[in-house]
């Protein structure tokens, strides 16, 4: 199953003089870790029910929001660029790993996520060993390659917001509302209306850098802004 993916994700500096491998049991807080300057697939902690979040791995698309990966005593499951996923799973304490295969919802999402997403899951459905070393990293095998790797504290994102985004929230200036969200979602960015002939309407506080946010009056798209 295994294919080349030559794009990583992030890189992941490793700590040298972790404690050295042992024959830990998964999912006990008191295992040993591996050495964080010889990653094999060689078990640990798999941190029973307290979540990881991925930062690194052979991923062609990057997912730009937290991804997150959490063992329970039977099943695995996050939350992935789009979708929630779940699988049931058996670990052995030589870092052999068999995750079943991953149920998600059914949400679609803008094309960069759920390309991210789709990488993901062909990864995860590959791997069959891990590793986790005590500066608190976990390392996903397919035989010998590592090809995912999770963190217990999210990545840092530092957003930007692409030219194409930028020049399609001035294009649309002037167009009809429906026109304007016709080539936003068409290019797999969100369109959003924020207000409408003069009255805010209610929406989400959060940020995304693909999301153009509209102002219209008279079904006329006066004023954008990205966020």
């Amino acid at each position: 199953m295994r294919r080349s993916v030559p794009t990583l994700l992030m890189s992941l500096a490793l700590v040298a003089g972790c404690t050295g491998a042992s024959d830990p049991d998964p999912g006990s807080s008191n295992d040993a870790a591996a050495s964080s300057d010889i990653v094999q697939p060689v078990g640990g902690d798999l941190r029973i029910g307290e979540p990881w979040y991925l930062v690194g791995g052979m991923l062609e698309s990057a997912p730009t929001t937290d991804v997150m990966l959490t063992f329970d005593e039977d099943t695995v499951g996050g939350q992935g660029p789009v979708n929630s996923y779940t699988a049931d799973y058996t670990a052995a304490t030589d870092g052999a790993l068999d995750l079943g295969r991953f149920v998600t919802s059914l949400e679609a999402g803008p094309d960069e996520l759920e390309r991210a997403e789709t990488d993901l899951l062909f990864l995860l459905n590959a791997v069959d060993g891990y590793a986790t070393v005590a500066a608190g990293e976990l390392y996903l095998f397919e035989g010998d390659q590592n090809v995912l790797v999770y963190a217990t504290s999210p990545p840092s994102y530092e957003p930007t917001i692409s030219d194409e985004t930028q020049a399609m929230a001035l294009e649309i200036l002037g167009m009809s509302e429906a026109d304007a969200r016709a080539i936003v979602e068409d290019a797999g960015t969100i369109f959003r209306v924020v207000s409408r002939d003069g009255e805010d309407l209610v929406v989400t506080e959060d940020y995304s850098v693909i999301r153009i946010n509209a102002t219209v009056v008279d079904d006329e798209v006066t004023r954008t802004t990205i966020g």
